[in-house]
């Protein structure tokens, strides 16, 4: 029988059972009588060693049975999990990742794996002579592999991957894009009905309509993968880090059932990977300060994940040592980035977001893990990319938080749709707080900027019009001016527009040059009637 027909399957069933490995181990390290954590591991390995075994990879065989063996021991109360194991196993599981992927491509070279067996099969805490047995087991077991795993073909669940199939994220883009366009269309249908006054399409039109939506709702839900995607090297990744600095560190994650487009997901893994390193190193203490300053030995970093109706927040906070804004705004003078007069009006608020500024550290020295003023400023970048803000809190003494509110998805938004000039720009609603109406006695001059005063908070208003360089027209006396405040960077920031016209769904195209030269422009789309509509990105316009 040619196995390598189910080469893909078991590429797709050891992954996922690879992937929940070094978050069960980091749980394992930091709770010791977790036995849910114990037989999950131990499933894992013997499950995985059990289609290896019957696909004839050997090399994954004799690793999984010896860190199952060593697991069995664990599980059976011989001895605990200690640092020296949870290293072994970690180094176990990235091994058999790599041996995974090279069993993808079919290579016809593997690495040696032999030191790491030696080291898996002698482990023994107690010092005794009892791993030599162990050796020579592992010997035995990467020639012949375990007949009760070579029994165990219905480990492939051949009849439920009838149930499901792997699409290529190519063919998913497609559909998302081709879903896009027919909404569009849907627009443009709509607008030659009306014009037509043709009474007749009004009903095909709402149904067409309601299709089109469950259309969108299936291909996104096509699309969307839950944060435990991404999540699952996140344990390990501050543990390690923990390590190495040093530091006691507990690592809490919440929500992690969370779905998101898989786009967003993919780019946002990398600035989730820099705060998280920042925390490590900067934002928590040594033990030696926190017992110092009153705190536990160990500090807590807690990255949670929360739906709010069609956005995503994911919070990273930890218990540190917090921030000063005033000593921020210090450093942003003392390397020349704001002057004095700019830094005595600033919030607190906006002195944390000195932090992504482009070669802005307070780190005293520079370390492998950061220090070299880069990280954050790609951080809110990202961010910012994806239509998303990034919020900073913190506190001296108390630790800091870093909020990204992102959509679920980036390609088909709700948007508000203004006047602005001669342009239509249309504002992602994720952005938007609120929209409101001034008289001229509401607006207001402090210190050479304009105001308004929305629920006893002081919001900057910004024209639109001066924001893109157009030239401002002068408005007629009495009448109203419209403004849509918005939030940047957890700060309120009023656009003053010409008119607001209405909320659309609209499908987002990425701006071509030389349109991507266009300062405060995300992207576009097209209306019914066929006029372009910008995307604003107001993070570039405040």
């Amino acid at each position: 029988m040619d196995m390598s027909l189910y080469r893909d399957l078991f590429v797709s069933e050891a992954r996922n059972h690879l992937s929940a490995f070094s978050e069960l181990i980091v749980r394992l390290e930091d709770s010791p009588d977790d036995s849910a954590a114990i037989d999950d591991l131990f499933r894992h390995a013997h499950s995985l060693k059990g289609m290896a075994a019957t696909m004839g990879f050997e090399q994954v065989v004799a690793i999984a049975h010896l860190m199952e063996s060593q697991l069995s021991r664990i599980r059976s109360g011989e001895f605990m999990l200690l640092p020296v194991l949870a290293d072994l196993l970690l180094e176990g599981g990235d091994t058999l990742t790599r041996l995974v992927s090279a069993i993808e491509v079919a290579s016809d070279t593997f690495e040696d794996t032999s030191r790491l067996t030696e080291l898996l099969a002698a482990y023994d805490p107690s010092g005794e002579a009892g791993g030599n047995l162990h050796a020579e087991e592992s010997q035995e077991v990467a020639i012949t592999p375990p007949q009760t795993a070579v029994s165990a073909p219905h480990q492939f669940r051949q009849a439920d991957s009838f149930k499901s199939i792997r699409i290529r994220t190519e063919t998913l883009d497609h559909l998302v894009n081709i879903t896009g366009e027919l909404i569009t269309n849907r627009y443009r249908l709509a607008e030659s009905i009306r014009l037509a006054d043709a009474v007749e399409c009004r009903e095909p039109l709402n149904q067409l309509s309601a299709l089109l939506r469950n259309l969108r709702d299936e291909v996104f839900k096509a699309r969307m993968l839950p944060f435990a995607f991404i999540a699952e090297r996140f344990p390990r990744l501050v543990r390690d880090l923990a390590r190495k600095q040093g530091k006691e560190i507990q690592f809490q994650l919440t929500g992690k059932e969370i779905e998101l487009d898989r786009g967003i997901l993919e780019e946002i893994t990398e600035p989730i990977v820099h705060i998280l390193r920042n925390a490590v190193d900067h934002g928590l203490e040594s033990a030696d300060e926190r017992v110092m300053a009153g705190k536990p030995y160990g500090g807590v970093i807690t990255l949670t994940v929360r739906r709010d109706k069609d956005h995503v927040e994911i919070s990273i906070t930890d218990d540190g040592r917090g921030m000063d804004p005033e000593q921020l705004k210090l450093k942003a003078i003392e390397k020349g980035l704001i002057s004095t007069e700019h830094a005595a009006q600033m919030t607190s608020q906006e002195a944390y977001q000195l932090i992504c500024t482009p070669g802005f550290s307070t780190a005293a020295t520079i370390t492998d893990i950061s220090g070299r003023g880069v990280g954050m400023d790609a951080v809110r970048e990202a961010v910012h990319a994806l239509s998303g803000v990034l919020t900073i809190q913190s506190q001296c003494g108390q630790g800091s938080g870093f909020v990204m509110r992102l959509p679920i998805t980036v390609s088909i938004i709700h948007a508000l749709i203004v006047e602005c000039g001669p342009f239509e720009i249309a504002f992602p609603l994720n952005v938007v707080t609120r929209t409101a109406e001034l008289n001229r006695s509401d607006i207001l001059e402090e210190s050479g900027r304009t105001t308004v005063i929305l629920e006893d908070i002081h919001v900057p208003i910004r024209s639109l019009l001066q924001a893109l360089n157009l030239p401002v027209t002068p408005r007629a006396e009495g009448a109203l001016l419209p403004i849509i405040v918005c939030n940047v960077g957890g700060t309120q920031v009023a656009f003053s527009v010409d008119r607001i016209t209405g909320q659309q769904e609209i499908f987002v195209r990425p701006l071509l040059s030389p349109l991507s030269y266009l300062r405060g422009m995300s992207g576009a789309t097209v209306t019914g009637d066929g006029r372009v509509l910008f995307v604003a990105d107001v993070n570039t316009l405040a």
